[in-house]
């Protein structure tokens, strides 16, 4: 006897998607992670465009990870061109990045999956238990945009971080009232993994799971220039292509990516797998404490790893001011450079995990092909994956319990299905 079961709309995520199962008796016969999201054209879009105007356009693909998509772009950009940034320069992209996964870490763990922990529909009903939590909560999203709006000049979209620096670097002030608000929100990231640890996960998802994620180098972070792989491999992020092997399917606007013909995670929980020993202060002394409770072979650990990687944020943050106050921060200005004929590759780990801008240049610096590969396009496979081994393992179990238990693993992706869409090429 054939059974479907449709989740025609996930909620608490990002964009439009749904799920289809195809039961067969209790055996699973097909499943799709549908994304229905319209296509969207930037890579077109920003063809024949000049190199200084293409971050303007690319960091406007997704609001909520905006510096990524931006650093991302300027990444490749100044690797086609060879242009070396300065040691303040990096200081204040490592801040920047590290202030938009404090907001979208801090919306996702308390606002989106905390509900499903604590038996709410939503936010808006668990604050009527939590409200302290949640108002805590919605402070430490504020911190995270306070650095954001410092560095990148406003709230969502900023311009002011450019190929070669920064138009103008943030005040000292400005920096240190970063501060004492970093300072103020760090007990909400410790309540973040203490009540995210109190919890159980569930045995139903657990699966033999490939990871990815950048070699951070030697602090725990999200800049990097190789790809750690958990069968071993460290690739340089020229070679993305070998790890993304993208294809196409009908019933999906984002092309799906496998690695070695299989599917593969990103995001919050590969990072910890490959790069928790980097972990200083609290972050560690907490990873020490729970990091055991990571499932590396059960996706839904990704909201404690997000957990642990806000205590990390904050402090990391906290860290990097006082080297540019103790440094001195002075208005550089941009580094001069020349444009030629080069292709330039870069990749920075967004919320949701690896993020690739890929572009390729003519003599004058214009655009003339692009790729750009976001991290729930690499994560679609693998959610896929997941829905076919918790379809498998409920199969007996009532139709709304099956679509639940779904609806919980794909929100521990985080995943933002609006930025997974894409098209190269109109014909």
């Amino acid at each position: 006897m054939s059974k479907t079961i449709t989740i025609d709309e996930l909620t608490r995520v990002e964009g439009h998607g749904g799920i289809e199962v195809i039961l067969e008796g209790n055996k699973v016969k097909d499943v799709k992670f549908n994304i229905f999201e319209g296509p969207r054209f930037f890579e077109h879009l920003i063809k024949t465009m000049q190199y200084d105007k293409v971050p303007d356009v690319t960091r406007r693909i997704c609001a909520i990870c905006t510096a990524s998509h931006s650093l991302a772009s300027i990444g490749a950009i100044e690797n086609a061109f060879k242009v070396d940034s300065t040691p303040q320069t990096h200081r204040l992209r490592d801040l920047l990045i590290h202030g938009e996964t404090i907001e979208s870490h801090a919306l996702h763990v308390f606002m989106l999956a905390l509900p499903d922990f604590l038996g709410f529909p939503d936010a808006i009903h668990m604050s009527t238990a939590h409200l302290d939590a949640v108002e805590a909560a919605l402070d430490l999203k504020k911190t995270g945009n306070m650095i954001h709006t410092a560095l990148s000049g406003r709230d969502v979209h900023g311009m002011n971080e450019r190929v070669g620096g920064f138009s103008k670097v943030p005040s000292e002030d400005a920096l240190l009232e970063i501060k004492e608000q970093l300072l103020k929100v760090q007990p909400t990231t410790v309540l973040a993994v203490n009540l995210l640890s109190g919890f159980t996960l569930p045995d139903y998802n657990v699966s033999d799971n490939v990871l990815l994620a950048l070699d951070s180098g030697a602090e725990f972070g999200y800049l990097g220039d190789h790809i750690l792989t958990s069968d071993n491999e460290r690739i340089p992020e020229k070679e993305y292509e070998s790890l993304t092997n993208e294809s196409v399917n009908r019933h999906s606007y984002a092309k799906f990516s496998s690695y070695k013909d299989r599917p593969f995670m990103v995001g919050a929980l590969p990072r910890l797998y490959f790069n928790h020993g980097k972990l200083k202060g609290t972050a560690a002394e907490l990873y020490n404490e729970h990091g055991g409770l990571l499932d590396f072979r059960n996706t839904i650990s990704n909201n404690l790893a997000q957990a642990i990687e806000l205590v990390h944020d904050v402090e990391h943050s906290v860290k990097v001011i006082d080297s540019l106050i103790d440094s001195g921060l002075e208005n550089e200005g941009l580094v001069d450079f020349e444009v030629f004929e080069s292709r330039g590759i870069n990749a920075v780990e967004a919320p949701r995990g690896l993020l690739y801008h890929d572009y390729t240049f003519d003599g004058e610096g214009r655009i003339t092909k692009s790729n750009i590969i976001t991290p729930t396009a690499q994560n679609a496979y693998n959610i896929e994956k997941d829905t076919r081994v918790i379809a498998g393992n409920l199969a007996d179990k009532p139709v709304d319990e099956v679509k639940h238990a779904l609806e919980i693993m794909v929100r521990a992706y985080d995943p933002c299905i609006s930025c997974s869409v894409h098209v190269a090429q109109i014909k």
